[in-house]
């Protein structure tokens, strides 16, 4: 099954942990379904966390991979 395109951005924003600690992120990528970030805190793999991503909003999304500070995660529905 092909990937879905990666729309590349390079923008600061924020995530909200499953502790409700607001941390400084860096997006680097976003598609229909999911986004590739990095956080100032490294995230265990299933973790739900919150990403202000410009022109969505605030989104809740779930780690599925991560190596060191970087980790890619899945959209969740609202």
């Amino acid at each position: 099954m092909p990937r879905e395109p990666r729309e590349s951005c390079n923008l600061d924003t924020y995530i909200i942990d499953d502790c409700g600690r607001e941390l400084t992120a860096w997006l680097g990528n976003t598609s229909p379904q999911g986004f590739m970030a990095e956080c100032e805190e490294k995230f265990p793999l299933g973790s739900v966390i919150a990403i202000d991503i410009p022109g969505r909003g605030c989104v809740k999304g779930e780690i599925r991979w991560a190596v060191g500070w970087r980790f890619g995660a899945l959209i969740l529905s609202n």
